[in-house]
């Protein structure tokens, strides 16, 4: 027998799940059973035929719900799934996981950079920060003093308030920076 990762279901099926209920999206008791609509653009009519037939969908839902990610509530007289806290930091983690900074082909001759203080409190808010900024290619000037070539404010925005740092993060443009050379960044 195929295990879900062969037929391209295994953990696509749990992000696709995930992230449509971060999205907002209602998942009934209808769409565990049979005559389920394809309510995703991420997966094929046959990968969700072959997810129902079988069971995949209705076992990684029983799987995110043992989990704790997913949890039934009750609105307007029908079962839907909702995301508990610990679903919502696990979808924020795929949209983080996910994000990259676009290359323009010319550079426009000015630096992006990222200063902040988060308070101890928000210890790992900061580090999620932190490693990201590191990911999409900042160079850390300082231990909370980071800079990108390119233009990366959206991404910037995303995090600060998915990580509820905003308060605490600045975002300058800069024409010059004396200290190092554009070819360190």
């Amino acid at each position: 027998m195929a295990k879900m990762d062969d037929v391209g279901l295994g953990k696509g099926l749990t992000k696709v799940v995930l992230m449509s209920l971060g999205a907002g999206v209602i998942i009934g008791t209808a769409l565990l059973f049979p005559g389920i609509g394809i309510l995703y653009k991420e997966f094929k009519k046959e990968q969700w035929e072959k997810a129902r037939k079988r069971g995949r969908l209705r076992d990684t839902i029983r799987r995110l719900e043992t989990q704790k990610f997913i949890s039934w509530k009750e609105k307007e007289g029908e079962l839907i799934l909702t995301l508990t806290e610990k679903g919502k930091r696990k979808v924020l983690k795929f949209n983080i996981d996910e994000m990259r900074i676009k290359t323009p082909r010319k550079w426009d001759g000015l630096f992006r950079i990222i200063v902040f203080d988060i308070p101890e409190k928000k210890r790992e808010a900061r580090d999620i920060f932190r490693k990201k900024l590191k990911n999409l290619g900042f160079y850390q000037m300082q231990k909370s003093v980071f800079v990108h070539r390119f233009e990366c404010r959206e991404e910037i925005d995303f995090l600060r308030h998915e990580l509820e740092i905003a308060p605490f993060v600045n975002y300058i443009v800069a024409k010059e920076i004396s200290r190092i050379s554009s070819e360190k960044i």
